[in-house]
């Protein structure tokens, strides 16, 4: 009998501890719940090109239609007569949101320069990466593409064409560090 009793004062335990970890786990057990908005207010991103004008020519002449540009693409066409000649164009860049900005790269400059003729050479100066274009204001950058002579036997060799075009893209981001300044 001894054994029987024991047995079932076990029996009862073990049910009172489930139902006490059923009640704890019951009122331990509550939903959470968080509400909450947010909101970049009146914040606007709107970097661009806003204007190209031509700056100086050394026996150069800028292609009919040879400059363009759409949002941070710029087109420029350039014929160069002689070697030592060079075309050198300015690119007005603009940031007229409230976002500040940040130079991300330069693309298509490597591209342009692989291309034939590889004598004819493009070159970014003004802007690099990195540097900050803050809301409201404007940056300017200089594309120049200058006739660089090949060297050695090649040296005298004209090109079978002398003009070039290329695509310069100047990628922007949103500046990471705002209160830090370039």
């Amino acid at each position: 009998m001894r054994e029987k009793n024991k047995r079932t004062f076990i029996i009862i335990a073990l049910v009172v501890t489930i139902l006490f970890i059923g009640v704890g786990y019951a009122a331990l057990r509550q939903a959470l719940i968080i509400n909450g908005t947010a909101s970049i207010g009146d914040a606007s991103w709107d970097v661009k090109i806003t204007d190209i004008k031509e700056g100086t020519l050394t026996g150069a002449t800028t292609a009919e239609n040879g400059l363009s540009h759409e949002t941070t693409s710029a087109t420029f066409s350039t014929i160069l007569q002689y070697p030592g000649a060079s075309a050198s164009y300015v690119v007005t860049i603009a940031n007229e949101g409230s976002i500040d900005a940040i130079l991300d790269s330069i693309s298509g400059v490597d591209t342009a320069n692989a291309a034939n003729p590889t004598e004819l050479v493009f070159e970014v100066t003004g802007v690099e990466v990195g540097t900050t274009l803050n809301a409201d204001a404007t940056n300017t950058a200089t594309v120049t593409v200058t006739w660089v002579p090949n060297e050695g036997a090649d040296a005298e060799a004209i090109p079978a064409t002398t003009t070039k075009q290329a695509t310069i893209t100047l990628n922007y981001v949103q500046n990471p560090n705002p209160d830090a300044t370039n």
